[in-house]
């Protein structure tokens, strides 16, 4: 397996693939966890790169690299995954699943050289899931972000690995100074600042002699608030589409979308205007961020530099219509007919200059370029758009500590 690649997963299909010089290949499979996404782990040691996700049917998480793939146990639905910043351990909070409301308090961490992985039980709610140092003792710190009482909840990372059989409760020290609409999550590892997005904008936090406290909120520079954040460590920013407009999901095709970022030391924001619609997950690479938004008048591929002193539109193309997008005055996730709403997936390769976007439904990624479009099919139908990663050669300046 080469050193870069762009990894796809169908999970609906149950089929994941790689894309190494234009070849297709296809790889172990499972079913992604789709809210949990893919986590790149640190180097260690001077070994290749690693991935890793939750499989939701195998109740394992997939580690995989140049070396192959190992599987670990796990509690699912997995709903995020994060690991610490020298990618020994891994922890995976549980969801909703195929479930109309969370059912599960159990979170799983992952030892990933000892094998052996713990469980415990905290609360339910689909917790996020951050590890960051303590800003006193410099000991690692699981740290629990909840909803509906809003809480950040945290609890010494050796507490969790030194767990016993049964899946104990365990409880940390918490904070309930946070919006309850929390969804959204980043940390900066390297100072100890965790964050996660509410309607009152970015709340930031650190942990000090095992206690959360806050630290500030950022509110959105724009109308609205962000609710997928990505996390980039060569600038120390968070960076999220703010979704603004009209509050009912059916009325998405009036949103409006902006990229915002935040640098989480200062507070300093900058912002881009992009497209109105349905704008998924978004994906950040290269000094560039790249955003896919659905309407019905046309989808849009922006890409946006991000290295000066205003964050600048690069390119903006058109990308070929899907055959089964979302209905207007519909919810966007609504099934239109027999089949699911389709919607997109976005990667960046290292470098920053090509884009990967795929057509849920129609088993195709476009790789985009400022002047050129190749398509590649796949032989499955990425139903909702499946879920892609760029996996690179070499960290860089450190890598992004919770799943996407």
């Amino acid at each position: 397996m080469p050193d870069e690649q762009l990894v796809i997963a169908d999970y609906r299909a149950a089929r994941t693939y790689a894309v190494v010089d234009g070849s297709l290949r296809e790889l172990g499979g499972g079913v992604l966890a789709e809210h949990a996404g893919f986590l790149t782990l640190p180097h260690r040691d001077g070994s290749h790169a690693r991935w890793a996700f939750a499989d939701d049917r195998a109740g394992c998480l997939v580690v995989a690299g140049p070396d192959g793939e190992r599987r670990h146990p796990i509690a699912i639905p997995a709903e995020h995954l994060a690991c610490d910043s020298a990618g020994r351990y891994v922890a995976v909070t549980t969801g909703a699943g195929a479930n109309t409301a969370p059912w599960s308090d159990v979170v799983t961490l992952v030892d990933l050289e000892a094998q052996a992985p713990r469980r415990f039980r905290v609360r339910t709610g689909e917790p996020g899931v951050m590890i960051t140092p303590d800003q006193r003792s410099g000991d690692p710190v699981l740290v629990l972000r909840h909803r509906e009482p809003g809480a950040i909840e945290a609890l010494a990372l050796a507490r969790a690995a030194a767990v016993g059989p049964h899946v104990p409760e365990l409880r940390g020290d918490l904070t309930g100074d946070v919006a309850e609409d929390g969804h959204g999550d980043v940390v900066d590892q390297r100072t100890g600042v965790v964050a996660t997005a509410t309607r009152r904008g970015l709340e930031r936090f650190v942990v000090e002699d095992g206690m959360p406290r806050p630290v500030g909120i950022v509110p959105w520079p724009v109308d609205g608030r962000a609710y997928y954040l990505r996390f980039d460590p060569a600038t120390g920013c968070a960076l999220g589409v703010v979704r603004g407009g009209p509050g009912e999901p059916e009325a998405w095709t009036s949103w409006t979308n902006a990229l915002v970022e935040v640098e989480l030391a200062s507070g300093r924001t900058r912002h881009a205007e992009l497209p109105p619609g349905l704008a998924f997950r978004f994906a950040a690479g290269g000094g560039r961020a790249a955003v896919a938004t659905v309407h019905p008048d046309g989808d849009r591929l922006s890409l946006l530099d991000r290295g000066g002193p205003q964050l600048r539109t690069v390119w903006r193309t058109a990308l070929p219509a899907m055959s089964n997008p979302p209905a207007p005055g519909r919810l966007p996730w609504e099934p239109v007919g027999d089949a699911p709403a389709q919607r997109r997936a976005v990667a960046v390769d290292p470098a920053g200059t090509d884009v990967a976007v795929t057509a849920g439904g129609d088993g195709v990624v476009h790789i985009v370029r400022e002047d050129a479009t190749e398509t590649i099919a796949l032989p499955s139908p990425l139903d909702e758009g499946g879920h892609l990663l760029w996996w690179p050669p070499s960290p860089g300046a450190g890598t992004d500590p919770i799943g996407r």
